[in-house]
């Protein structure tokens, strides 16, 4: 067989393999990656220790990716006194966890693996522990899709310094 035709056959053969794992797959995956796919404008607030909340606006860009089993969302917002903030997450469903996966990168300097599961048309993430900036911090986050387009999203993070909530509403555009 000559090598073009090799590969592909060897391109087919995956294809299909892939095909085949995607319709086999949990149905939380689809759930998760339709909750999450598309274009997002959030509003809300962000309280941090010591000041009084302030309002911000977030972007959420998230393409659907792995041929159909994640999201790659691409996060963009500015808060006041600290500038433009940014992060890349990547959102999916472990079949073999049950568990939704949110594993983010930001321009803050913080990485986060949270996991979280179903609940409904929420999602409740285990409390995720981690330093940032030499400093210990544990994050309480819970993400809920009341309907069709909408999110809600709040975030509490408790550091020795004191305690931040992150609280923001959500519509696909």
């Amino acid at each position: 067989m000559r090598v073009t035709h090799r590969l592909a056959w060897l391109c087919a053969v995956a294809l299909v393999g892939a095909a085949h794992a995607q319709s086999s797959a949990a149905p939380e995956v689809a759930k998760t990656v339709d909750a999450f796919h598309g274009q997002w404008a959030l509003t809300g607030t962000d309280a941090e220790p010591g000041a009084s909340a302030v309002r911000l606006t977030i972007t959420i860009d998230c393409d659907v990716v792995a041929l159909g089993a994640a999201v790659n969302c691409l996060i963009a917002g500015e808060l006041p006194g600290v500038g433009p903030i940014a992060a890349a997450a990547v959102v999916g469903y472990s079949p073999d966890k049950g568990l939704v996966r949110w594993m983010e990168i930001s321009s803050t300097g913080e990485y986060h693996d949270h996991k979280g599961k179903w609940r409904e048309h929420e999602i409740e993430f285990e409390p995720l522990a981690y330093i940032v900036g030499g400093q210990k911090a544990t994050e309480y986050l819970h993400i809920d899709f009341p309907s069709a387009g909408r999110l809600v999203l709040h975030a509490v993070t408790e550091t020795a310094g004191g305690t931040s909530t992150l609280d923001c509403t959500g519509t696909r555009t």
